[in-house]
């Protein structure tokens, strides 16, 4: 069933990272047409030194 991986750079909260989970899973079932259950959310939290954006560390920037 449908996995969906959401890379964002750390410091959000578990609060944020709740109501993602919440409404990326209901948003997904309701498209695909399958139980909440099915779906799985993954979350990563990437150091801004670890991402690049137009050519220069997000930390950059």
């Amino acid at each position: 069933m449908p996995v969906v991986h959401v890379s964002w750079w750390r410091g959000a909260g578990e609060a944020e990272r709740r109501q993602l989970v919440e409404e990326v899973t209901g948003t997904v079932s309701r498209i695909a047409n399958c139980p909440e259950a099915a779906v799985t959310v993954i979350v990563t939290d990437v150091e801004k030194d670890h991402w690049g954006l137009g050519g220069k560390l997000a930390a950059d920037l």
